[in-house]
């Protein structure tokens, strides 16, 4: 029986075995026994995997073969096995060996991991009480201590990348994951291709956790993770980031210039003690120079704000019952966690390349100066291996065959023919030749699709599209669009919206039009919602919107208070009683809260902005 995905694969080279997709029982490198399977992206696959001698079970990280063309991504896979491998320490995942299969194929080794990401749990939690976070963060801590040491910034420190799992009676026992973008700032970057990766002027990162240096791509060192950290702390006592905004421009600008906000002010009735929050704005100093300086200070500074707390709580005879119902309630979130969502937070320990996670919101975008990244997420491709589709149009077609350059041509062919990437190449290659030519970008952009670099295929349908409207109709054009919409991805999905928009302007594509107008209503992202009401505004379409629908459901999933108390004062500019009810659920909505289970009303704070519009709608 052929594997899964193995008539995909490309030829062997020359001397090579032909590459497979791995089969359960198959026996890797003569070590690695697969067990079974946790995952696939666009970059490789993760398996659970057991060693034959001592049939130990580990995580096996295996590189798709096609990916060995492109150079980024092989290094990244390599830093990654470097980093991990060069960091020794309990609060960091373990790799045990790196290598390279018969085929070509490049593996990698990791421990295999049973818990929950910090993303998953704050998530179901919202937030968490100040001394279970500082403990978290103090775990996080220790481990870019231990990286630091060795002369690794880890550079993308986020609740992604954070997994707790149960060591003996810690059930909040957090271990650092993905080093693929990780920086090393001594000599052993000469042997990592650091001079590529890592070069000053490009900005890689997550833009909701990165620090201002880091952002604007000068040099970086262990205080850069410190800032990130600081924003998961934050994160994790407020429910959200200190810092949000509708693009990465702004994100960024806020991380440079904007004050830190109190944790009351972005989640209102939480209190925790003014020494956290002077830990907290000490460790988001703009300038790192003013940065808590290591990483050994700040889980110094942490300590004595526990044993501080410690010393309290002896006053206090509830505390220890909340403490024992603190660990109990991690100890039943761990045991609760089912099979689909025990393997995605596996395959994260493994490098978070797979992208298994539901995204959570518009800080999950990722910088355009690493957008190489997106080839973990998987992309779309447009064409089939062998016989493949004609890519030329025939003749009577709009667009002749007599404005093919013979760039276009060639690119098509090598398309046809099942290599995108080599089409891709050879037309950037040729980028001064086809800069005016729609055709050309047309393939450019099925090229990209097919290669995974989809935001560079939506910008480069976008140029076909204004330089000849006519290829607005472009079937595979059209489909790649609809795929790539459905990813929750910030900036690809302001890439798709944007193309959707030049198709309304130039082609008067009422399709387009239609869609836009829905997402705007309806969308189930506020932030994509937001960005297409935008758009269908700037193109004079603003009164086809259901405005009642959008401001209802941004009443529903606003982050901040502030961001509900605008949704009311829009419904109550709609002046349109069928908002009456969306208002009156909002004054009595109650979440659970912290770790005693008590509910609370968390829109408490717009009450009477609620109770005002109700009354005046109520008069209409």
């Amino acid at each position: 029986m052929e594997s899964p995905g193995e008539g995909n694969r490309p030829s062997a080279l020359p001397g090579q075995h032909e590459p497979r997709l791995p089969r359960i029982g198959d026996v890797l490198d003569g070590r690695y026994r697969v067990t079974g399977m946790l995952g696939e992206g666009g970059m490789g696959c993760v398996y659970r995997a057991e060693h034959v001698a001592i049939r130990r079970p580990l995580a096996l990280k295996l590189l798709h073969p096609e990916m060995e063309g492109v150079e980024e991504v092989t290094k990244r896979f390599e830093r990654e096995a470097f980093a991990t491998g060069r960091v020794d320490h309990p609060n960091c995942v373990n790799v045990s060996d790196f290598g390279q299969l018969d085929d070509g194929t490049l593996y990698m080794v990791l421990e295999l991991l049973d818990g929950v990401l910090l993303f998953d749990l704050l998530v179901d939690e919202e937030r968490l009480q100040w001394p279970r976070a500082l403990h978290i963060a103090r775990h996080i801590l220790r481990g870019l201590a231990s990286a630091h040491s060795a002369g690794i910034v880890h550079r993308d420190v986020k609740p992604e990348n954070v997994i707790l799992v149960e060591h003996g009676d810690d059930p909040d026992f957090a271990k650092i994951l993905d080093f693929g973008i990780a920086k090393l700032f001594d000599d052993a970057k000469k042997h990592a291709g650091d001079h590529t990766l890592t070069r000053v002027g490009v900005t890689v990162g997550t833009p909701t956790y990165i620090a201002p240096e880091q952002a604007f791509g000068q040099p970086v060192d262990g205080r850069a993770d410190l800032y990130s950290l600081s924003i998961v702390l934050f994160e994790m006592l407020a429910g959200a980031p200190p810092f949000e905004a509708d693009d990465v421009i702004g994100l960024l600008t806020q991380h440079a210039t904007a004050e830190v906000p109190a944790i009351r002010d972005v989640a209102p009735g939480t209190r925790v003690p003014r020494e956290v929050e002077q830990l907290i704005r000490a460790g988001l100093a703009k300038s790192k120079d003013e940065r808590i300086r290591t990483a050994e200070e700040y889980i110094e500074r942490i300590d004595r704000i526990l044993e501080s707390g410690q010393e309290a709580s002896t006053k206090d005879s509830g505390l220890t019952a909340g403490r024992a119902s603190m660990v109990d309630r991690l100890r039943a979130s761990v045991a609760r966690v089912s099979a689909d969502k025990v393997a995605p937070a596996v395959a994260q320990s493994a490098n978070g390349a797979l992208k298994l996670l539901k995204p959570r919101s518009s800080k999950r975008l990722l910088i355009w100066g690493a957008l190489v990244l997106f080839v973990l997420a998987g992309g779309v491709f447009g064409f089939v291996r062998g016989k493949g589709p004609t890519y030329l149009p025939k003749q009577g077609h709009p667009f002749s065959r007599t404005e093919h350059s013979a760039e276009a041509e060639k690119a098509a062919e090598l398309l046809s023919q099942g290599h995108p990437k080599k089409a891709m190449l050879y037309l950037k290659d040729n980028a001064a030749k086809i800069k005016a030519e729609p055709y050309a970008q047309l393939i450019l952009g099925h090229a990209s699709a097919s290669a995974q670099q989809n935001v560079g295929a939506l910008q480069a349908y976008q140029r076909a599209v204004i330089l000849k409207n006519d290829l607005a109709k472009n079937k595979l054009l059209r489909t790649n669009l609809d795929l790539l919409l459905e990813k929750d991805q910030a900036e690809l999905t302001d890439a798709a919206l944007g193309l959707m928009a030049t198709l309304v302007r130039q082609a008067n594509d009422r399709r387009a039009a239609k869609k836009l107008v829905e997402i705007a209503s309806s969308g189930s992202v506020q932030r994509t919602r937001k960005r297409a009401m935008s758009l269908v505004e700037e193109l004079d379409r603003g009164d086809e919107i259901d405005r009642l629908q959008s401001y209802t459901l941004d009443l529903e999933q606003g982050k901040r208070c502030s961001d509900r108390r605008d949704a009311v004062a829009k419904l109550r500019a709609l002046g349109d009683k069928r908002a009456i009810p969306a208002l009156s659920k909002a004054m009595t909505r109650k979440q659970k809260r912290g770790i005693f289970g008590r509910r609370v009303n968390v829109n408490a704070c717009l009450r009477k902005h609620a109770e005002e519009a109700i009354q005046y709608l109520e008069t209409l």
